[in-house]
Order: structure tokens, then C-alpha cells, then sequence
């Protein structure tokens, strides 16, 4: 028969293979990666394929070998790994390389797949010898080959075994650490980049006056094309002609493209991710949907996480159900558990049913909680309140079935039943997958751009991002969004500082060197070794799919063979005894029957027979000689029939237990699978801005240069000319730097209301009377025209505040801190002595605070960046015996503790000082309309939740996620909550948002430390309305809810909360401040 034609049989496909060898070994990996990758997606049907495979894992294996980077490292082992686990014919290079995986990070997985490799490798038989001398001459080198890789295999075996052994007791795990230190130690000691080579150009951009440094930030894009042609010719002109094109086009820097010879590009991650899963084998899932594991629903994970899991009086309780039935029905139920029943004072079972709690909340978290394990618990009552005579109609209708409360009627030998049960579920695999994670962050981490870069209306200016003019540290600019501005009205207000942007200007660490360079080259290196390792992932999930499978058909043997008991039994009622067929003997006699057929079902058959009769403890899959097995079952003939059935169902117990942890092995790997599809998306992404940072550099330290130069020679400019005008308040514009980007207030989307970063000396920040230039004289002037709605409502909302005023009116000495301002002095004491009501007043007052913060907030500055403006400005209020108002009623002092769940660290983190917490709005919509009845509450802590640390491995951690506890011993007389808005939010989602809201919380269940039931509520918020420099402030007075005017402290009656709620429906009001005050206070 005639051999089915090979790639290697191909001339130019034997080229391409040996060009890619001679390409990796002169040091251009990523162009032999490129060859190997192109050759595997076109050959993927050959018979030889495993032969590339092979190629690319030695190709992976040696920059594996190269690299210095311990994450990285692993992530070229782990898809080297990948690729020798494609084909059976590199089952010993797959040995070696689980070995290498399992060394590294002490992983007892790998290890022991180590070892099914190599023991695999072992039972393959010699090829057939022939009497041919040609024949027996490759026989005899056969056998020479196989006798030193045996012996190999058998080392690595032995080696594996010993190292499986050593981690049981612990005595890896110093070695491992003594390893990690000491690379930390050495990627500390890496050179820093040599500083001031440019002096003259730092001394230059000092003496450059505020107006020709913002100028700078307007880059030509005609200007810049020019200059590209010069350097790159016409090639370099065409591909940045291409890039701007796009961004006018898509408004957007960043794309994903997959790195593979398809190609394609994708406008967001989630069609980059359906790509990868459905073109290049990064998912796997059964053909039948019914097959799929499925992760329990929302509904249920609520109900699990939010319950009280109190013992429940189960005497008290069934009488009810029996004899009140009517009753039971009506009770009212929240997230799954009704308060009306009668409780059990039980320790051992309420500590029991806590630990239930943990290990099921924990699986949710995981997300590794499978339906068939919750269903497999809710048995257990289900079996309960059957032995106490309660129906099942009864159960459904007390609600008992659709809930874990049922779990908390159960006695503690049923409970701990349960425990040892979930105590069997794996939690975590030791399969270095954060690895890779961290992998990915460090290489994208050091290109990843920190810099907007936006356009003017007309496209024919680059804008950079003012931010680069107080700091060549900006926060990272994700997102990569294109924004039209004016420029001159861009960079109005943006400070021009110190010298940082010529650091900037010469950090070369986050462009492309290389220009034009093919974006498919970017990252293929890693891209590679992470899609390798998403597929063996996906293969191992495959794996596990079919041993379920297998676990169920042997059940389904099992269910076959208690059938044939049942059917006996029914055969007996006609029958003497005498002429009764034992179980075991009827057992036999079917599987001589069967045993001709050679069918999977006949071998299984046969296999759980065999099982049943020697009273095996666990299932076994082997399929060993009939004849041998047969012999075996006939001298078994003669067991009771009892010791049959309690062995078939003792089987049949082990089988269904053994399926469904299969089930939760299959959601772990799942998850690993999932991180690492993460991971080769963010790989995918590609920033245009990488390429147009590394040309606009080059063009503007090549113009600055030129200038710096020329100006030099004829002395038009002087160091000193810049200082001039922010010399007369330099406080002044430290706080604008502060507050002139909404990053440096808002830590994160869910996070805190920072604390200023900088010290502000609150003596500077105010009009100085008889010191101030006439240009600030000037500028204050125009300020007391204007006005300011967001500080308008702001300080409304703080007015309603009661413990505000109380503190305010204690003595404060007749010498205060000095250099009060005298407009908040003022202010307090009008406030104080309530003059501040009267007609005309606080509009005067606010004119001034206006004035006093005018270069501190602008006229666009939201809400939230306000407020903190506010509470910088009052710290001032304090004197020698008193701390400052600001930290005695607005500072929250909150201690992160962190309890690794794997090695058991307990790292101390130092306490952090907030004004509050920052959470995103659609995130408390999303979690309201996907929670349903849920307060407002959980659902903070539910976000909360989300935010987790990592085991630092510099201190001797190991590295993985872990939850956080948040803590705090102190609470602040007031609580604030800020929200963060799209800007395109619709009425119904602000109505959604809004009503999701409480007006009265227990901050309790947010914070560890607490007393139960430490409630605040709500007294006044501060919304933006439909125009963004449009705010409201509502506030609670007199049992009503009150939307107050412009420049006046009055307003208009808007009703109750449910009215609050309508009313920023329709108004569309976005609550952007919740003043949250002790609930004793609120009431008073």
C-alpha cells in the first residue's frame, strides 16, 4: 500500500525547517518561532506533525534555559511541555520536561505526571526481530538505545518517587525558598540607567516661559510624517500614515491580533478570545450540552455566601412543618433563609455548619462549586426529613428544597458527613499558572504605556498628555481611547514644572525600537509558549471529561448488575428455595455469557462483577485476561448474598462520589484554562502607541536639541524666566498638580477616597493679603464672579451633617492653629452661629471659599475630586491640644490582614488612611440586577471581595491570590461612599443604580473589628445631573428628603426615599457622594 505523502518529503517545506534551525541558532528566535508555527498550522493533518511539535518544544526549552526571569522561564517550560505532549512519539521528552516543571515550583502534579510518562515510555515492547542481518543490525541498535533510555527513565523515576516523598514532609520547601531569594537578589542588582546625560537639555527646558513648554505638547503631524520619511524612508512614512488612519478611523490605539499565520485582528478582547477558543483549540467542551459541567448559579452562590448557617431546632421545626403547615408557608424568605424558625442553641452543630459555610463559600469563590456537588449535599436533608415521615410536597412547600437553610436541620453525624465530603474537593492545582500571569504582567508591564496621546478637532496636532508636564510617572492609560480636544483649551491649566519630561524624552523602555517592525513578531515568543500551555490545558480538561465518562459507564455496569439481583429476587416469589440462584452464581453465569463479546460494555461488565465479588474498596479500570478474570469470579461463587449487596452498593457509593469529584477537578482545570486564555489575550493586544512614542521622541528631543542649541548662542531665554510667575505661590500650583487629574484622588475603580499623596501646607493654600502678585490678585478677582456647582453642593451635603456642627461648636481656643483662612473662619463660625441662613449670606461665603480654592479645583472638577479638595483645605482647623476636624470625623483608618491559604503566611501590611470607599456604579447595578433582593451592603462587600493580594514571593510567600480582610478598630463619626459613572448611563440604569442604594447600612458587614450592627445612615448626597457641570445635593431634614437650591441653603421637598430614587430616574441626577453619619447621630 502505497505511503500517504509527508511535509518532509516536501523540498521547500525541508528549506523552511532548516532555515528555522539556522534562524534560532544566530539568536532570531522569533522569526525560526514564526517558520515552525506557519509549517504546524499548514501541516496539522500530517501523520509527521509530531516532528514540529518537537521542533518548537527544544525551540521553547532553550529560551527557557536562557531567560533569567524565574516566571518567565516557567511559562517556556510549561509551553515547551505542551508541545511534546501533542504526540505520543515524545512521551520520554515529555517526561523530562514535567520533571523540569515539577522541580521548579515543587509540584507534586507534575511530578506524579513525571512519572505516568516515563512508566508509559518503559511498557512500550521492542519492535519485532527479524532473521534479516540488516534487520538484526537495527535490532541490536534498538536495543542499545532502549537500554540507556530505560536506564534514564528509571532514574528519573526513582528521582521523581523521592522528591514526591520529600515534599509530604516538608523538606523541599527551604531549599525552593533559599532559590527564590537569591533570584530575587539578583534581578534587584540589575544596573539603574545612567542619569543627567542631559543636563544642558534639562538646564534649557527650566528656562523655557509656561506658554512655549505647553505649545510643545502640540505636535505637527504633517511635521512628524516628514521627519519619519527622512529616517525611515518611504516604507516608515507608509505604515505611520497607516497607523494614523486607523486611529481617525477607530478612535482607539490598541487592537488584539492573533499571532498565528491567520492573522486577524479584533476591536475587543472577547472576540479575540472566541477566535483563540474556536480556531486554535483554546477551550474544550463535550459535544452534548447536558454533558458540560456547570458551575452553580448566582442565585445559589448568594444564597450560600450571605446565610446565617444557624442550627436549627429540627423537633420545633418538623411539628411545624406536620401540624402548622399553613403557617411555614407564609414565612417570609431572604436570599434563601427565613428568620421564623426556631432556632437550636448547639455548638458543636453551629460550628460544623460554619465550616460547611467556608469550605461551600470558598468553592463559589474558587468558582469550583458544580451543581452536582451542591445537589449531592442537599441530599442529605432530603434523606433527613424522609426518616422523620415529612414529605417531599411539604418540603417544597415550606421552601426548603431551593435552600441551604435545609443543610442547618441535620444532626452533626450527618454533618460531618457532609464535611468530609467537601473536605475531599480539591481547591487549588499546584500547576504554576500564576506563573505565566506574572509572567505576562512583568513583559507587558515594562511596554506597557502609561501616556494618552490624543488628536485636535482637525487631526493635524498629536496631543501629549499634559500630565507628562508635572510627572514622567503618569498612571497606565489602558484603555488606549483617542479624545479630540482643543488644545488650547487642553492645556489652559496644565502646571509646567521641574524637568521631568526630559526623563521622559530619553526613556526609550516602553516604545518599539524597531520601526516598522511586523506586529505579528511582538511577544511571539511568549505568545507561543502560552497558547501551547492554554492547549495542554484544554487536552487535560479532555482527559478528565473521558475519565468521567468511564466512571459512569462502570456505575451504569454496577446498575446493571444489581438488576440482575432484583430480577432473581422477583423470580424467587415462584420458587422453592431450594431452587434460589445465589447473586454470586447468577453473577458468573452472565458473565460467561458475555464474555465472547468484546465489547466495552461486556469488558466493564465483567470488571465490576470482578470488583463485587472481592469486595474492592475503590473502582478499577483495567481490563485484564478474561480467562484469568473468569477463574477469579468462579471461585467466588459461593458468597451470601449480603455480602453482594452491601459490596455493589458500597461501589455504587464510591462511583457516585468519585463522578462528581471528577466534576469539580474538571471547573479547577477549567479555571486554569480560563487564566491562561486571559493571559494570551492580553498578549494579543497591540498599542499603536508603542510605534508613535518611539517616533515622536526621537522627532521632539531632535527639535529640542536643535533649538536648545541655537537658543543657547544668542541668550533669548533665561533659567530664571520660568520661575517668575509661579514664584509668587508655589503652593498654589502644587495643589493644582494634585487635583488636575481625577487618577490622584480616585485610587482604583473599587477602592479608597485617597488621602492627598503630597503634604499640603494648608498655611499657603489661601490669598496671602499684602504678598500676593497682581497677576493672582487678578485671577482670585475673576473667580468671585464665577461659580462653582459641585463645591456649592458639596459643602451643602457637609453642612446636614449634625456630629459636624456639635464638633464645631466645642471651644477651640482663642488661638488656633495660625494662618486660618480668614473665609473659612468665616464660614464656620456663620455656620456655627447659624447667620449663614440668612438672605444673601452664604452666597458671600461661598464666593470666598471659592476664591480661597480657586487653584486648587477647577471649574470642571467633579464632586468626589472636591470633596477632598475640601477636606485637604480644613485639616487646617486644629490647634495644639485638638487634632485636625478633618482626621477626627472623616478619616477612616482601615488595617488589610491577609492569611495565605496555601502556605499559611500572615504578612503585616501597614494601616492606610482614606476618606472613604470609591465604588464603580455599574458595578452595584450589575450586582443588584444579578443578585436580586440583595442590600446594599453585600453588595459592597461583595465587590470588596474582588479585590485580593498576592503571597509576596520576595518575603518568602509563594505567590498565589488570596482573599483580604479588611479591618478597622475606629469608626469615624461619618462614612463616605463615592461613586463612579459612566457618562453614558441611561435613565433606567441611573434609576437601577439608584435604587440599588440603602439609606441606612451596617458597615459591620464590611469591616472585620466591628460590634454587630454598627448601623449608619444616610443624611445627605451630592449628584451630577445631565450637564456635567451640573450638581445637586439632596438631604434628609425633618423626615423629608430635600433637594436644595442654587447659592441658597432652601430647597424644594422631594419625599421619601423611594421618591429620592424617582426623582434622579427622571431627572437623570447621578448619586455621585453618599454622607453616611452613626446612626445615633442621625436619629438625634
Amino acid at each position: 500500500m502505497e505511503q500517504p505523502y509527508t511535509f518532509l518529503q516536501d523540498v521547500e517545506s525541508v528549506k523552511l525547517h532548516e532555515k528555522a534551525k539556522e534562524l534560532f541558532a544566530n539568536g532570531d528566535h522569533i522569526k525560526a518561532l514564526e517558520i515552525i508555527e506557519d509549517m504546524i498550522l499548514v501541516n496539522k493533518e500530517d501523520k509527521n506533525i509530531w516532528f514540529l511539535h518537537a521542533e518548537q518544544g527544544y525551540m521553547l526549552k532553550k529560551l527557557s534555559d536562557k531567560t533569567d526571569n524565574f516566571d518567565v522561564d516557567f511559562t517556556f517550560l510549561l509551553g515547551s511541555v505542551g508541545c511534546f505532549s501533542e504526540d505520543v512519539k515524545l512521551l520520554r521528552s515529555c517526561a523530562h520536561g514535567f520533571y523540569s516543571l515539577a522541580h521548579q515550583i515543587e509540584s507534586v502534579m507534575y511530578y506524579k505526571k513525571c512519572l505516568k510518562k516515563a512508566k508509559q515510555v518503559l511498557s512500550v515492547s521492542n519492535p519485532n526481530e527479524d532473521s534479516g542481518s540488516s534487520v538484526a543490525q537495527m535490532s541490536l541498535r534498538w536495543k542499545a538505545h532502549k537500554s540507556k533510555t530505560d536506564k534514564d527513565l528509571e532514574s528519573l523515576i526513582k528521582n521523581a518517587e523521592s522528591k514526591i516523598a520529600l515534599i509530604k514532609t516538608g523538606g523541599l520547601k527551604d531549599l525552593l525558598e533559599e532559590e527564590c531569594e537569591s533570584e530575587d537578589l539578583e534581578s534587584k542588582n540589575s544596573p539603574e540607567p545612567a542619569k543627567n546625560e542631559f543636563k544642558s537639555l534639562r538646564s534649557f527646558w527650566l528656562g523655557l516661559d509656561v506658554k512655549v513648554k505647553r505649545d510643545f505638547m502640540k505636535v505637527s503631524v504633517a511635521k512628524l510624517i516628514s521627519f519619519v520619511e527622512g529616517v525611515h524612508e518611504r516604507p516608515g512614512r507608509n505604515a505611520l500614515e497607516k497607523i494614523l488612519d486607523s486611529a481617525r478611523e477607530d478612535r482607539k490605539w490598541t487592537f488584539w491580533m492573533c499571532r498565528t499565520k491567520c492573522s486577524k485582528k479584533f476591536s475587543s478582547a472577547e472576540e479575540c478570545k472566541s477566535h483563540l477558543e474556536s480556531e486554535h483549540a483554546a477551550d474544550f467542551k463535550p459535544l452534548k450540552e447536558e454533558d458540560r459541567i456547570k458551575r452553580i448559579g448566582k442565585d445559589w452562590a448568594r444564597k450560600i455566601l450571605v446565610g446565617g448557617w444557624e442550627p436549627v431546632d429540627t423537633v420545633a421545626a418538623v411539628e411545624m412543618i406536620k401540624n402548622r403547615l399553613a403557617a411555614v408557608k407564609a414565612f417570609s424568605y431572604k436570599n434563601g433563609w427565613s428568620k421564623e424558625w426556631p432556632l437550636a442553641v448547639d455548638e458543636e452543630r453551629s460550628k460544623l455548619l460554619k465550616e460547611i459555610k467556608f469550605f461551600l463559600g470558598m468553592f463559589c469563590d474558587l468558582k469550583i462549586l458544580p451543581c452536582s456537588v451542591r445537589d449531592c449535599v442537599m441530599q442529605y436533608p432530603l434523606r433527613h426529613f424522609g426518616e422523620l415521615e415529612v414529605s417531599k410536597q411539604s418540603l417544597v412547600d415550606s421552601h426548603l428544597v431551593e435552600t441551604p437553610q435545609s443543610i442547618c436541620f441535620l444532626d452533626c453525624h450527618e454533618l460531618n458527613q457532609i464535611l468530609n465530603f467537601l473536605k475531599r474537593i480539591k481547591s487549588e492545582r499546584d500547576d504554576g499558572i500564576d506563573l505565566v500571569s506574572r509572567a505576562v504582567d512583568s513583559i507587558l508591564c515594562s511596554t506597557q504605556v502609561k501616556e494618552k496621546i490624543d488628536f485636535d478637532p482637525q487631526f493635524s496636532l498629536l496631543l501629549l498628555d499634559r500630565r507628562l508636564l508635572k510627572s514622567n510617572n503618569p498612571p497606565f492609560d489602558d484603555e488606549g481611547t483617542i479624545n479630540v480636544f482643543d488644545p488650547n483649551v487642553h492645556y489652559a491649566k496644565a502646571p509646567a514644572q521641574g524637568d521631568d519630561i526630559i526623563s521622559w524624552l530619553t526613556d526609550y523602555n516602553s516604545v518599539e525600537k524597531t520601526f516598522p517592525r511586523p506586529i505579528r513578531e511582538y511577544n511571539l515568543d511568549i505568545w507561543v509558549a502560552v497558547l501551547r500551555a492554554v492547549q495542554f490545558t484544554c487536552r487535560t480538561l479532555e482527559t478528565k471529561y473521558a475519565k468521567k465518562v468511564q466512571v459512569f459507564n462502570y456505575y451504569v455496569a454496577l446498575t446493571d448488575v444489581e438488576d440482575l439481583c432484583i430480577s432473581e429476587d422477583e423470580r424467587r416469589r415462584n420458587l422453592q428455595e431450594d431452587q434460589w440462584n445465589s447473586y454470586a452464581s447468577l453473577l458468573c453465569d452472565r458473565c460467561e455469557e458475555r464474555v465472547p463479546g468484546n465489547s466495552l460494555t461486556n469488558k466493564l461488565f465483567v470488571c465490576a462483577v470482578r470488583d463485587v465479588l472481592e469486595g474492592a474498596l475503590y473502582l478499577t479500570f483495567d481490563f485484564p485476561d478474561f480467562e484469568e478474570c473468569l477463574n477469579l469470579i468462579r471461585g467466588r461463587k459461593g458468597l451470601s448474598d449480603d455480602i453482594v449487596l452491601k459490596s455493589i452498593d458500597s461501589l455504587k457509593s464510591v462511583a457516585t462520589s468519585k463522578g462528581i469529584l471528577i466534576d469539580s477537578k474538571i471547573l479547577l482545570v477549567d479555571n486554569s484554562r480560563i487564566s491562561l486564555l486571559n493571559d494570551l489575550t492580553r498578549l494579543s493586544v497591540f498599542d499603536n502607541r508603542t510605534y508613535i512614542l518611539e517616533l515622536l521622541k526621537k522627532f521632539l528631543l531632535k527639535t529640542s536639541t536643535s533649538t536648545s542649541s541655537s537658543l543657547s548662542k544668542t541668550g533669548e531665554h533665561k533659567p530664571s524666566d520660568i520661575l517668575e510667575p509661579e514664584s509668587t505661590s508655589p503652593s498654589l500650583g502644587k495643589v493644582e498638580e494634585d487635583s488636575m487629574e481625577p487618577d490622584a484622588t480616585l485610587s482604583r475603580e473599587t477602592g479608597r477616597l485617597e488621602i492627598s499623596s503630597n503634604t499640603v501646607n494648608r498655611e499657603e493654600v489661601m490669598p496671602r493679603e499684602e504678598s500676593q502678585s497682581e497677576h493672582l490678585e487678578s485671577t482670585l478677582g475673576e473667580a468671585a464672579t464665577r461659580y462653582n456647582s459641585a463645591l456649592d453642593m458639596t459643602l451643602k451635603a457637609l453642612l446636614n451633617i449634625q456630629i459636624l456642627k456639635e464638633d464645631l461648636m466645642q471651644p477651640f481656643q482663642d488661638h488656633p492653629e495660625e494662618h486660618v483662612p480668614p473665609a473659612l473662619r468665616n464660614f464656620f463660625t456663620a455656620f456655627v452661629s447659624d447667620v449663614i441662613n440668612n438672605e444673601g449670606v452664604y452666597s458671600c461665603l461661598l464666593r470666598d471659599l471659592l476664591s480661597s480654592l480657586e487653584e486648587v479645583i477647577s471649574m470642571s472638577s467633579g464632586a468626589a475630586e472636591v470633596l477632598v479638595a475640601i477636606l485637604e483645605f480644613w485639616h487646617c482647623w486644629k490647634n495644639a491640644k485638638r487634632e485636625s476636624l478633618v482626621t477626627r470625623l472623616f478619616t477612616l483608618e482601615e488595617n488589610e490582614r491577609m492569611s495565605c491559604r496555601k502556605c499559611r503566611k500572615k504578612p503585616n501590611y501597614p494601616e492606610q488612611s482614606s476618606y472613604g470607599i470609591v465604588m464603580a456604579a455599574d458595578s452595584i447595578r450589575d450586582l443588584k440586577c444579578a443578585l436580586g433582593n440583595i442590600e446594599f451592603v453585600d453588595i459592597l462587600k461583595v465587590i470588596q471581595m474582588e479585590y485580593k493580594m498576592l503571597c509576596d514571593v520576595k518575603t518568602g510567600g509563594c505567590g498565589i491570590t488570596n482573599f483580604v480582610h479588611h479591618i478597622i478598630s475606629k469608626c469615624p463619626p461619618i462614612f463616605i461612599i463615592v461613586l463612579e459613572w459612566e457618562k453614558s448611563d441611561t435613565e433606567k440604569e441611573i434609576f437601577d443604580t439608584t435604587k440599588a442604594l440603602d439609606w441606612e447600612i451596617d458597615i459591620s458587614r464590611l469591616y472585620e473589628g466591628l460590634e454587630p450592627k454598627t448601623n449608619y445612615r444616610l443624611v445627605s448626597m451630592v449628584g451630577c445631573g445631565e450637564e456635567e457641570a451640573e450638581h445637586v445635593c439632596i438631604v434628609y431634614e425633618k423626615n423629608c428628603w430635600v433637594n436644595l437650591r442654587r447659592d441658597a441653603l432652601t430647597g424644594e421637598d422631594v419625599g421619601n426615599w423611594k421618591s429620592v430614587v424617582k426623582f434622579c430616574g427622571e431627572k437623570k441626577v447621578r448619586p455621585e457622594i453618599l454622607f453616611y453619619e452613626a446612626a445615633a447621630r442621625s436619629m438625634s
